[in-house]
């Protein structure tokens, strides 16, 4: 660092206004007379320029800490919009940066105090595979027979080839202060070596990134605060990773019969039982035994507080062991995200169930066995709890479960999300084995139909039988035909429209009879996103009595905001400065639309946006007239365009001729 220049002058004038300097007084000897005369010397640092002044210094470190975070991260959009599909069950860290590297660089080229105090406020490093490339092999002649070399995991002569984004990660680890908490990502940090075959299930079948192992390991253990995960290989190198001392389980992994499932858990409880038995050493007193125990300290994880893994392909170690993260080695832990892939078994994690807080499960197991047996474990403590509970299985003859144990009561449970794909079974046994009477947010989220009960009603059930208050409620799904599910909605809109702040509902065209018990004195945010507009070039719209659309929900939601934001109906005597604090957002598409043709990448080949019809935008410019923050998307089929514009137009001539 520069040395410091002493300025006895207040800065140039045409400068900004400074905060007042920090004054530091030369020591003067005892018994001076002239001791508190003597005059006062102020101190700045100066800047890149050489010139003036640089105030960074005097500002307390907590604040700066967050002002860089505002600055330079990439904050996940809160709301879901046309184009973009917010799934809440995944860290947004496994998809994007969440740290904008070209504002990260200009913050610190200011000048070296401003580089070093952001080094040691900010720790957040992500690495992004897919900008590091790779050397693949040649295939010759037996390489098919060939097993993969253990060291093919660790680094071989990777300074040679090491990329460009393996440099930049291992330099801001570099730079992060000794000691201090860090927050690692890790996207693909292994690749395959050769494309073919793809289902390979050799352990290790994928080669690490060169320098990627070395930069892993230049931050130790105890430093680490956070770590993401993505590997679309197998478990093998997170599992080195995590526990070098692997266990290989009694029995392997078959979806057959309840039988088998409940011998893999006995194997898994007696592992969870004997790694909650060892005690840590006792103090130690010789020089070997001192030696040993720092060999054991090193692989503690003290700071280690949130850990994210996710697996995206279907490769899976042949022989199946269990990876333990034991309190002992991992007493910070209190947040696990876990995304398995089918062919990744959830019972080989043994976890600190104990003492989590936020747990996340992803897995496409046909039962709810071994995942009610878990949480099982983690009841007492969970306050966040998240299921991907995404089965494609519905036929499963002989692995039939049904719960013969008390319900499993979560005391502290605030928050449940759950999201499941045509497992309509899986889903109420699951719901029907919880109790969670402080339950404040639900997320349910269906990726397919359920023509029959629907995804609600099972959903109603539980948190009736809870006897919880809801705050907030995301709904998510494709259920467009289930009368059960409307009647459903209405009884959550009676029994918690006092305390709900939240509401999401995302599909079709329910039965508008919810909105008559939705009083919701406390609302600040409901989002719609319906499937519900007739094509008109089809003919679907023709008829003296047309069914309902996209259009009539939204006058009749709108209506009821425009009621609620006048204090019609309502109790409180401040209903009618709430509006103010009210946001809405509308969005329509076509009924014959699925969600992922909507949220798909090819969706623009298909869909144009229009401007809403003549009757709703009319409503909309009263409710922004008043004050409210409320927006409106209308989007329907591109060969559809034109008849709609002029049905829309011939509306709009029909009114001017009324006036």
């Amino acid at each position: 660092m520069a040395p410091k220049k002493v300025r006895t002058k207040a800065p140039s004038k045409k400068l900004r206004q400074a905060p007042d300097p920090v004054v530091k007084s030369e020591p003067v000897p005892k018994g001076s007379k002239g001791a508190h005369a003597k005059k006062e010397t102020t101190t700045w640092e100066i800047g890149a320029d050489g010139v003036n002044p640089c105030y960074i210094a005097s500002v307390p470190a907590e604040i700066l800490d967050m002002v860089i975070k505002l600055l330079i991260t990439n904050s996940p959009p809160t709301r879901s919009r046309h184009r973009l599909k917010i799934d809440r069950t995944v860290h947004p860290g496994f998809t994007y940066p969440p740290v904008d590297k070209i504002a990260h660089h200009r913050l610190r080229s200011v000048c070296r105090t401003w580089a070093k105090t952001i080094d040691a406020t900010h720790r957040e490093v992500h690495f992004d595979g897919d900008r590091s490339p790779a050397p693949m092999f040649v295939c010759d002649e037996g390489w098919w027979e060939d097993e993969i070399r253990p060291s093919a995991l660790i680094d071989e002569n990777g300074d040679e080839i090491i990329a460009g984004e393996v440099r930049r990660a291992r330099l801001e680890l570099e730079r992060v202060p000794a000691g201090a908490p860090v927050d690692l990502t890790l996207i693909k940090p292994r690749y395959d070596a050769r494309p073919e075959p793809k289902s390979s299930t050799r352990e290790g079948a994928g080669f690490m990134r060169p320098g990627v192992t070395d930069m892993a390991n230049s931050v130790h253990k105890r430093d680490l605060a956070t770590l993401t995960i993505h590997d679309d290989c197998d478990t093998a190198w997170v599992q080195r990773l995590l526990d070098s001392e692997e266990e290989e389980a009694d029995q392997y992994w078959q979806d057959e019969d309840i039988a088998q499932a409940v011998a893999i858990m006995k194997n898994f409880h007696d592992v969870y039982e004997k790694m909650h038995a060892s005690q840590p050493p006792k103090p130690y007193q010789t020089r070997r035994q001192t030696a040993l125990a720092k060999k054991e300290d090193e692989k503690v994880w003290k700071k280690l507080h949130t850990l994210r893994l996710m697996f995206s392909q279907d490769r899976s170690p042949p022989d199946p062991v269990f990876i333990k993260l034991s309190p002992h080695n991992f007493p910070a832990l209190r947040r696990v995200e876990l995304h398995l892939n089918e062919d990744q078994p959830l019972h080989l994690w043994v976890l600190p169930y104990s003492q989590l807080t936020h747990l996340t499960i992803g897995h496409d197991g046909p039962s709810n066995f071994i995942l009610l047996a878990i949480l099982k474990l983690a009841r007492l403590s969970l306050e966040s709890l998240t299921v991907r509970a995404a089965s494609e299985y519905t036929n499963y003859s002989q692995y039939k479960y049904e719960r013969q144990d008390l319900r499993i009561e979560f005391p502290k449970l605030q928050v449940l999300r759950v999201c499941t794909k045509d497992n309509q079974e899986s889903l109420e046994q699951f719901l029907d084995a919880l109790t969670c009477r402080n339950l404040q947010t639900f997320d349910i989220r269906t990726e397919e139909n359920a023509y029959d009960v629907g995804s609600l009603t099972p959903a109603a059930n539980f948190i009736k039988r809870s006897a919880c208050t809801l705050r907030e409620l995301y709904i998510d799904t494709e259920d467009r035909r289930s009368l059960n599910d409307s009647e459903a909605l209405e009884t959550l809109m009676r029994d918690h429209s006092d305390a709900l702040e939240v509401f999401h509902l995302h599909g079709g065209l329910f039965n508008f009879d919810w909105l008559d018990n939705l009083t919701a004195p406390r609302l600040r945010e409901v989002d719609f996103v319906c499937f519900g507009i007739k094509d008109r070039r089809l003919g679907s719209y023709s008829g003296k009595n047309p069914s309902p659309e996209a259009k009539d929900f939204a006058l009749r939601l709108f209506r009821w905001i425009q009621n609620w934001a006048t204090g019609g109906g309502l109790d409180t005597q401040d209903s009618k400065s709430r509006h103010s604090e009210l946001a809405v957002r509308f969005c329509a598409a076509p009924d014959d639309l699925g969600h992922y043709q909507f949220y798909g990448t090819h969706r623009n080949a298909r869909l144009d946006a229009v401007s809403p019809p003549q009757a709703v935008e009319f409503i909309q410019d009263v409710l922004v007239g008043a004050g409210m923050m409320v927006e409106v998307e209308w989007w329907v089929n591109r060969w559809d365009v034109s008849a709609y514009n002029a049905e829309r137009l011939s509306e709009q001539e029909k009114a001017e001729a009324k006036q």
